[in-house]
């Protein structure tokens, strides 16, 4: 079987194959690369805090960068360890389950912190008054502190256990058997990848109704004409921001972590072992912990700001901002001469 293949037969012609081909300049690079990013990340959200107060949404935004700095600071010695010596596990059965916690527990809560983000927009777009009552600090805390302890539980069923813990092909890594025709096993196996799926679909279906909002306007219908049409544009651009990353964020995450789901899928079917496609699908999994802060770098609101800028001076010239301004300005006179005409009328009917 694919899973007793690591206790079973003698390693070391593949230690040392291993160790005349593969280089740890690649996990140095990724290593570096997501501890910079998320760094910076963090970084510049503390930096514009007085910008965006430390809304849900961005206090969701640290929390995935500290999740993703966490789980790379977790697991990325362990993988330097093996390389030190010469790709020969050692550590015995407590870094395996060690190595597999942290990255069920560091997948589990990236994928339910995403998929809080879209329901964050959802309810802000759909539920301005509800979600506005939500705005309480310690709330945000309760509800993270309950995704983390969430994560934790799934990565603890298979210590009690639920499914089983093993070190994965090519034997340098930990895992739960994704192989294991033990019911228990299949069952966890099973569950952490409908988590995974379930994750994404409802993620992109909070995203898909929080466009059709922006579209129809639906924020501004629900809350009347009690804000300026400047304001109120502005508001529609700053929603508009937030969706633009929010579905950076959904697409790589789908890319990164729907191979796995399906390898998961495919294995606990019984289906004969493929360990290049499984291997392939755990290494970009891991690069969605390098990707998510560097497009909030990247996607941030001042940045976007200045896109779209550039865009209406190359279209519009350099009268796009006076232009803007005049027809904000008009549409602003439309509303207060009919406020004035409304006015007048009530005033001739109490007359």
């Amino acid at each position: 079987m694919a899973a007793n293949f690591c206790y079973s037969t003698d390693l070391t012609n593949l230690s040392i194959k291993l160790s005349k081909t593969q280089s740890p300049v690649s996990s140095a690079t990724m290593f570096t690369a997501g501890l910079i990013g998320n760094g910076l990340a963090l970084v510049i959200l503390v930096r514009h805090a007085a910008q965006h107060k430390w809304g849900i949404f961005y206090r969701l935004v640290a929390a995935l960068a500290s999740t993703d700095v966490f789980g790379i600071l977790t697991t990325g010695p362990v993988a330097f360890a093996v390389y030190d010596n010469k790709f020969k596990w050692v550590g015995g059965k407590p870094l395996c389950d060690y190595l597999s916690f942290m990255l069920i527990f560091s997948g589990t809560a990236t994928l339910a912190i995403m998929t809080t983000m879209s329901l964050d927009r959802y309810l802000a777009l759909w539920y301005p008054y509800f979600y506005n009552s939500l705005q309480n600090k310690r709330r945000i805390h309760v509800m993270l502190a309950g995704v983390w302890i969430f994560a934790a539980f799934i990565a603890s069923l298979p210590l009690m256990k639920f499914g089983r813990n093993i070190r994965q092909f090519p034997c340098t890594w930990c895992l739960f058997d994704y192989f294991g025709t033990h019911p228990t096993d299949k069952a966890f196996s099973i569950l952490f990848a409908s988590l995974g799926i379930l994750s994404i679909i409802s993620s992109s279906i909070f995203n898909c109704l929080v466009i059709y909002a922006i579209c129809k306007g639906t924020r501004s219908a629900r809350r009347g004409s009690m804000k300026s049409v400047k304001g109120k544009e502005r508001e529609r651009r700053n929603e508009v921001y937030i969706l633009v990353f929010l579905i950076a964020i959904l697409v790589t995450h789908a890319a990164c972590w729907i191979p796995i789901m399906i390898r998961i899928f495919i294995n606990t079917s019984g289906n004969p072992p493929n360990f290049k496609a499984d291997i392939l699908a755990f290494r970009l999994a891991g690069v969605n912990q390098i990707l998510d802060p560097w497009l909030y770098i990247i996607l941030r609101k001042e940045i976007l700001v200045r896109v779209y800028k550039f865009y209406r001076k190359k279209r519009y010239g350099d009268d796009a901002d006076s232009t803007i301004q005049s027809n904000t300005t008009e549409r602003s006179c439309g509303s207060m001469r009919s406020n004035v005409r409304l006015q007048s009328l009530s005033l001739k009917q109490d007359e």
